[in-house]
């Protein structure tokens, strides 16, 4: 169940060790720069954990603050070894062809510390851009027709918040933020597809108040991501429901017009525990294919068996977009629909980028979402 809680932090180790040591070899500084430069790594890598453990228990001012910058340089130090790992697969190729042999400037230490200067500063510019498109929400407007949607209920209008991972950094300013933007579009229907929590911290409770203030016509209505089981299902279920959100558990909701919503677990939980999946093709039978329908479910997966179950729209998220841009060919293994609409037949899947951020308060190149939808009805076609 918490195996993610040792594989990041192993990855994160194993990746800053290369890149000391890439930056040794190539600078070669005095040794007691190099003392300097370790024992700084060594700060940065013991605030992840220490970090992590401490908001566990207490939430203030300095372990959010720990937490900020132990994330923080997480964004950065991927970046850097990325950078790093290019260059030394540059120069292995270079090698191998022999095209160093007339002129062998790649070991002199004068274009090793130019190197090294080069990526620090591409890399911190390109972190510093990451920080600041995680900043701003953006409004992605979208106009879906949903079948078997009847006439007086076309227009009728569904704001998706999907991956807020509220936490240690993602607190009560961003979240009464997020809020305030979602009322600003009057939805009749507020949908949260997973990932509400990043994990469970000491002041968890205290997102009621901001979450309560979610205002639409028809309620809002969640279901549960991976890092709600991460966090502690149970207690996040109760936060919600104190807050006026329907969470629907492997159960659809009938609104009124008939519209049928359904929300599935997120299958993670499930899958490390050992306990049976959710009836996920039993749940979805069990929907009225002449009526309108809308399944939310957290990872963009299952489309096709959506799709010819007769669901209309299929609302998903967890995938970030995904959060930085270099992360897009590893990300497709698992989750070819990444973000944006797809289609198949009469029907729709959307994949949110999300509003937050997990670990590194950064995204280059898939800045925060909000998403409108207005439901169109086939029927007025024409």
């Amino acid at each position: 169940m918490k195996s993610h809680l040792f594989f990041v932090p192993t990855l994160y180790f194993i990746g800053n060790i290369y890149l000391y040591t890439w930056a040794i070899r190539l600078t070669q500084p005095a040794a007691k720069l190099r003392k300097a430069i370790l024992l700084g790594l060594i700060l940065l890598l013991s605030l992840f954990p220490v970090s992590k453990i401490w908001g566990r228990h207490d939430f203030n001012s300095y372990n959010h603050l720990l937490n900020f910058f132990s994330l923080t340089w997480m964004g950065f130090s991927f970046l850097f070894i990325l950078m790093a790992l290019g260059t030394d697969l540059f120069h292995f190729t270079c090698r191998r062809l022999s095209l160093f042999q007339a002129k062998d400037w790649a070991r002199s230490l004068s274009y090793r510390r130019l190197l090294a200067a080069a990526i620090l500063m591409g890399g911190t510019s390109l972190g510093g851009y990451a920080f600041l498109e995680a900043r701003s929400i953006n409004v992605t407007t979208l106009e879906i027709p949903l079948g078997n949607l009847p006439a007086e209920l076309d227009g009728l209008s569904v704001v998706q918040v999907s991956d807020v991972h509220y936490g240690m950094l993602q607190e009560n300013g961003r979240l009464a933020h997020m809020v305030a933007r979602v009322n600003d579009l009057h939805p009749d229907l507020v949908v949260i597809t997973g990932d509400l929590v990043d994990e469970a911290v000491s002041h968890m409770e205290e997102m009621t108040a901001p979450l309560a203030g979610l205002k639409s016509r028809l309620g809002v209505v969640a279901v549960m991501g991976n890092h709600e089981f991460f966090a502690g299902a149970d207690r996040v279920e109760a936060i919600m429901k104190r807050a006026g959100v329907r969470v629907l558990r492997n159960e659809a909701e009938v609104l009124p017009g008939g519209l049928q919503v359904l929300g599935i677990d997120d299958p993670t939980f499930y899958r490390r525990s050992g306990k049976p999946l959710p009836d996920f093709d039993g749940l979805i039978s069990r929907l009225d294919r002449k009526k309108p329908s809308i399944l939310v479910y957290h990872q963009p997966l299952y489309f096709e068996k959506v799709a010819s179950s007769g669901v209309g729209l299929q609302l998903s998220g967890h995938t970030h977009g995904p959060q930085l841009l270099p992360m897009v060919p590893f990300a497709r293994i698992f989750y070819p629909r990444l973000r944006g609409l797809f289609q198949i037949g009469e029907s729709y899947l959307y994949v949110s980028r999300g509003v937050g951020t997990g670990g590194p308060p950064m995204r280059l190149g898939s800045p925060p979402e909000l998403v409108y939808i207005r439901l169109r009805s086939p029927a007025l076609k024409g």
